[in-house]
């Protein structure tokens, strides 16, 4: 008999379940504690799983478990299959009660506190009972992981990757550029145009250096021929930024769409900053051949019409 047709007749939903339990615990003992069975039945498990498909899945030692090559290439593959079947019952739910379901997404730090809470204002007053999980993400290499984990549906933000990441799809939603940003009782709130050269010695409040942000800020400034000044306040808080600038003390630069769509617009006066690069732009972010559920197509559509002004000329100050 074949490999595929032996699998087909033998390999079982709670057998995968199983080993990935092993692969995330890195025990036999801490998944039997988990999935409230006991050690040899995982232990007979894997090694039936092993038996089936003919190959060892899992390196054991005193320390633990441990996937080999061959595990990790069915774990992958499981991973997926999981979603999939989870994705089918959303999906049958939301056909049942069109007004439900559940969306799972994955936000960087200025989408939080700007574009995403409009979007969801927008859409829970049609849809009551839809459900939205936040995951706020930091930009990190390995943000995308959590797309091919399948933990966040999409994830909405600065497209952050430098290269086109072959197994994503990519939806551009509108150019982010930077303002300059101070409090209305501030001594520069009447003036009509701010030239970044003449800010240099101010009271800043700057994003981590290490960060995506925090790379763009030092290239606005390296591009005016200045250094990044020393900074007041260094801190990647949006909550930060808007109990400091009312005050009037100090500048930051933060994104047009954090800007527009903030309640706490009315607090602070925004000048364009000088772009002296092309800033990567806002979209979504999917995983390539991966089934989204209905509720979540209808998130994101929600979230282009929200952006939508967004995509007009910039105005020479908010």
């Amino acid at each position: 008999m074949r490999l595929v047709d032996r699998i087909g007749r033998r390999l079982k939903l709670r057998d995968l379940h199983i080993l990935l339990a092993v692969s995330e615990r890195g025990s036999m003992a801490k998944a039997a504690h988990d999935l409230a069975i006991s050690q040899p039945v995982v232990s007979k498990t894997i090694s039936d799983l092993e038996g089936t498909i003919g190959v060892r899945l899992l390196d054991r030692s005193r320390q633990g478990a441990v996937a080999t090559p061959y595990g990790r290439a069915l774990l992958r593959r499981s991973i997926a299959a999981f979603d999939e079947l989870r994705e089918a019952v959303r999906e049958i739910e939301f056909l049942t009660e069109p007004t439900s379901g559940e969306v799972r997404v994955g936000a960087l730090v200025a989408m939080m506190a700007g574009l995403l809470p409009a979007a969801i204002h927008n859409i829970r007053g049609q849809y009551p009972q839809l459900t939205i999980h936040v995951r706020q993400l930091i930009t990190s290499p390995d943000v995308y992981e959590h797309l091919r984990k399948r933990t966040v549906d999409f994830i909405v933000g600065r497209v952050l990757s430098r290269r086109r990441e072959k197994d994503l799809n990519v939806e551009t939603l509108f150019d982010e550029p930077l303002f300059i940003v101070a409090g209305r009782r501030s001594k520069w709130a009447n003036r009509r145009k701010m030239a970044i050269a003449d800010l240099s010695k101010e009271s800043w409040i700057l994003p981590e250096p290490d960060t995506e942000v925090g790379a763009i800020v030092a290239d606005i400034f390296h591009a005016s021929g200045l250094e990044v000044p020393h900074p007041a306040v260094v801190c990647s808080s949006i909550e930060m930024y808007w109990a400091l600038l009312p005050t009037g003390n100090y500048l930051a630069l933060l994104p047009r769409s954090l800007l527009r769509f903030s309640t706490h617009r009315a607090i602070i006066k925004a000048w364009p900053a000088p772009m002296p690069l092309q800033l990567r732009p806002v979209g979504i972010e999917t995983l390539k051949n991966r089934t989204l559920s209905p509720a979540a197509q209808l998130f994101i559509d929600r979230i282009r019409e929200v952006a939508q002004p967004l995509t007009k000329p910039l105005k020479a100050t908010l």
